[in-house]
């Protein structure tokens, strides 16, 4: 375990939200979610160090999928797809592009750059987990590196399409990754990033038990405000705020996870129900109405590179 100072302000005045058995699951002794009290970042502190983060991330972590052809039910193949292809469709409408280079950072199986492939994109991706990158190199022949943003090797200016699909949250230095990501792209180009929503209904319902929390591998939680700063600093000018990614297995987690606390015997057979084939479409609608509130469990910042930045 490491301890840390505030990576916005660079503050060490923190006061304690969560710790210890407030979580009621397995995590590092002494791991603590803290909010700085000159800029309000909230970041995990202590925490693992790189050395130990990597133990838990194992190859069965959810991110890291199976090709959408593998999948054996119909409908779940067709669910999938099309949340491909709603990420797709967004970054071509905030780049204003068809075609041209995108970097996912964090892009574990390589789903999404295959769907940009497909779309006529040039591809590159950035994963740390060894077993996910190469899922992605020999299922789809995917350019990616092993490792992480500030150690990879393309060139400055390189992209015009930068993504983080729940992956910034999981980093060391926001700030320093941000600055990195600000080097790879042309001036103008496009930085999306999907984060918990802190503003989310799912917070507010079920506190530390809310999946967007999920120590210990999320490092950080962002506000609006927090992220926003962040990107100022990095040399991007926030474009939009959209709740578009669908909510509904996030819900399922925490649910579960605070049934685990509140009533462990109902917690898996709760879960196994609502996660059978087909469960989610008679919620679809609440789950929409609340995105466009923006109050679903997950939020993406849409920002484009400026020449110059605040830091």
């Amino acid at each position: 375990m490491q301890t840390t100072s505030c990576d916005l302000c660079n503050a060490d005045d923190s006061v304690t939200l969560y710790a210890g058995d407030a979580w009621r699951q397995s995590v590092p002794n002494g791991l603590a979610l803290v909010r700085c009290r000159q800029c309000g970042l909230m970041y995990m502190n202590p925490r693992p160090g790189p050395a130990e983060i990597g133990s838990y991330y194992a190859d069965s972590y959810t991110p890291y999928k199976q090709a959408i052809e593998d999948e054996h039910g119909r409908l779940m193949r067709w669910a999938r797809r099309r949340k491909l292809i709603a990420r797709r469709r967004i970054i071509e409408r905030f780049s204003g592009l068809r075609s041209g280079r995108i970097l996912d950072v964090g892009c574990a199986t390589g789903l999404f750059l295959h769907e940009m492939a497909l779309a006529g994109w040039q591809t590159a991706g950035i994963e740390p987990n060894a077993s996910a990158a190469h899922y992605g190199r020999s299922r789809f022949g995917l350019d990616v590196f092993e490792g992480m943003i500030e150690q990879a090797p393309y060139r400055p200016g390189s992209f015009d399409v930068v993504t983080f699909w729940d992956v910034l949250e999981h980093t060391f230095s926001p700030s320093e990754t941000l600055s990195r990501s600000a080097e790879l792209l042309r001036p103008g180009g496009l930085l999306t990033i999907n984060v918990p929503n802190w503003d989310s209904i799912e917070r507010q319902w079920f506190g530390p038990h809310w999946i967007g929390l999920d120590p210990p591998r999320h490092l950080y939680v962002f506000t609006r405000d927090t992220l926003t700063e962040l990107l100022y600093r990095a040399g991007f000018r926030p474009l939009a705020w959209i709740c578009f990614m669908p909510s509904f297995f996030s819900f399922v987690i925490s649910l579960e996870r605070w049934l685990n606390s509140a009533a462990p015997r109902w917690a898996a057979p709760v879960s196994r129900f609502l996660c059978f084939p087909g469960m989610r479409l008679p919620f679809e609608p609440a789950f929409a109405m609340v995105n466009r509130l923006q109050r679903g469990s997950v939020i993406a910042v849409f920002a484009r590179k400026e020449s110059t930045s605040r830091a």
